[in-house]
């Protein structure tokens, strides 16, 4: 399907001279590969872009149809994006850039034929398209807006003020709830009117909470397309909650503080929006005590996705959100990413202490039978200052800038935390701390090409790197003891995480867990596990958490044999 090769069409000087050049024009791009097609839509965009032929209305029809011959295209591109985001992300990129690329040749080229149709008002051939026009516009916009929360980006100030404009071009013309849809659309095609596809793009925004992956947002942002149909702006607050925007300004939805006001400001009550989500729930829920099949796992997994989205779209906040109560500081700290990454890191650590301990003393055996209390943290002064933080680390470029018993919320600068992901496994060592803690990136947000914020969740404040062996049959013509080892049972060799009980603050697990590389993991697999004293064999038990690349399970202790 991803050739990313174009056959060799009949190339046709001006494809969007009429909806019926385009037509034929379509029929002789390769059919099976959606990529290729892409490529040489944008080709004709691009001409149009340069071209210096007026625009006339067969060219706003021709744009039309292109607009909606490539809707399943489009469709297909956004389920590939979501499909390969973990699995296989240079490939997801390749095909976020197709899509960045053909929205943004759309709304140029909506941009150029609606300027030309609000030139002409008086001209009857232009009578009648401006609302789709603007609809269209607005709505390319609204894909924009997803791609850019996909990746967890948000818009710069210039972007909002051209969409606002947008909206209220339409508004001074008496447009905005005019319902259109595209020439050349089926007979089922749903009306939208500009209003709608604006108050969309309001509500997509909303959705960069950062605590959501794409699929999870794919499908969330369907739902809220659907129910938003019912909202509308208005110059006067139906009730004193919900959201306002300023249409002159350069941000998008605030919620209502009650000091709002202004003739630029309009009022957005989402209230049924609300109600639907709600709704929807209740109906998931039911289902779920129902069917107990292999639709159960996918409704849980939809209820946790509205219930994410509730808060950032409900009238009003009436909990505090976050469990535990966070302290606000500024503390210089080493971030390491990566399962890999954090075992080297912590190796290297680990032997450093080694060569300071009388007799090595054996952290894993340590720490299963402390009965969970190991060595206590010193606890950070908060009024540690970043400068004082700072004198014992070379490396400015990461920040805890808060932190609770269960969490911490880190920022990098510089541009070096572009690659961090929603689920990356974090190791942190603040500079006011001694001790290294784990835990998972459950909030993103891309401040700026150079400047990224993360908040996770800590599943551990204490950790040992591990060298893990898969276990072999072993072979009697084969094998050979050292230091107690039959070296014939011990295959390839990987490395992990060890988190001794109680690991993670909130709802501490009792049981001793493993986080190995998930291609390592599968329930039952037993493995070996090396100390300075002790050899190991653990069996894999159920899993805590997995991700694409790492696994943290349980483990049980299946053999033990003394080093000699």
């Amino acid at each position: 399907m991803f050739g990313f090769l174009t056959s060799g069409a009949k190339e046709i000087a001006d494809p969007l001279v009429s909806a019926k050049t385009t037509a034929a024009w379509l029929r002789q791009l390769p059919a099976l590969d959606v990529i290729g097609r892409q490529q040489h839509v944008m080709g004709a965009l691009d001409a149009m872009r340069q071209s210096r032929r007026a625009v006339d209305p067969a060219r706003a029809l021709a744009v039309q149809y292109l607009d909606a011959a490539l809707g399943a295209d489009r469709r297909q591109l956004i389920k590939q994006y979501v499909e390969n985001y973990d699995a296989a992300p240079k490939l997801s990129e390749r095909i976020w850039q197709a899509i960045y690329d053909l929205s943004q040749g759309f709304i140029f080229a909506y941009q150029t034929v609606l300027e030309e149709a609000l030139r002409q008002p008086q001209n009857t051939r232009w009578k009648g398209l401006p609302p789709v026009l603007f609809a269209r516009l607005l709505h390319y916009y609204g894909t924009d807006a997803k791609l850019r929360v996909f990746r967890f980006e948000r818009w710069i100030p210039a972007k909002w003020m051209e969409l606002h404009r947008t909206y209220l071009r339409a508004c001074e013309l008496g447009l905005e709830r005019t319902p259109a849809v595209l020439a050349g659309a089926g007979p089922n095609a749903t009306h939208w009117s500009a209003e709608q596809e604006y108050v969309y793009v309001l509500l997509v925004h909303q959705l960069n909470t950062g605590n959501m992956t794409p699929p999870e947002l794919d499908w969330a942002m369907s739902q809220l397309r659907a129910w938003s149909r019912r909202l509308e702006l208005d110059a006067v607050p139906r009730s004193p909650e919900g959201f306002f925007v300023d249409v002159a300004g350069k941000l998008g939805l605030g919620r209502r503080t009650g000091n709002d006001n202004g003739s630029m400001l309009r009022y957005l009550d989402t209230t049924p929006l609300a109600e639907a989500l709600e709704r929807a729930i209740s109906a998931l829920r039911q289902a779920e005590a129902t069917d107990q099949g292999p639709a159960a796992t996918i409704n849980q997994s939809r209820i946790a996705i509205l219930e994410k989205v509730a808060p950032s779209v409900a009238p009003n906040l009436n909990a505090e959100l976050r469990r535990d109560p966070r302290i606000a500081c500024t503390v210089a700290a080493k971030v390491r990413i990566g399962l890999a990454r954090i075992c080297h890191e912590l190796t290297h650590d680990d032997a450093a202490a080694a060569a300071e301990t009388a007799h090595g003393a054996e952290q894993i055996e340590v720490f299963a039978v402390a009965n969970g209390s190991g060595a206590r943290r010193r606890l950070p002064d908060e009024h540690d200052s970043l400068a004082a933080s700072l004198s014992s680390f070379s490396d400015p470029m990461w920040q805890v800038k808060d932190r609770s018993v269960a969490g911490l919320r880190i920022a990098a600068s510089g541009g070096i935390g572009q690659a961090l992901a929603l689920g990356a496994l974090v190791a942190v060592r603040q500079s006011d701390l001694s001790d290294w803690v784990v835990g998972v990136v459950r909030r993103l947000n891309k401040v700026s090409n150079d400047e990224v914020e993360a908040g996770m969740s800590i599943i551990a404040d204490r950790l040992v790197p591990v060298t893990l062996y898969a276990q072999r049959q072993a072979k009697d013509d084969m094998g050979f003891v050292v230091d107690g080892i039959d070296v014939s049972t011990m295959g390839a060799r990987f490395h992990g995480l060890y988190l001794p009980p109680p690991s993670r603050p909130d709802k501490p697990l009792t049981v001793k867990t493993l986080i190995v590389p998930t291609q390592e993991y599968s329930e039952g697999r037993n493995v070996i596990l090396t100390t300075g004293r002790s050899v190991y064999t653990v069996a894999l038990r159920h899993l805590v958490e997995q991700r694409a690349d790492w696994s943290w399970a349980a483990i049980q202790i299946v053999d033990k044999k003394p080093r000699v």
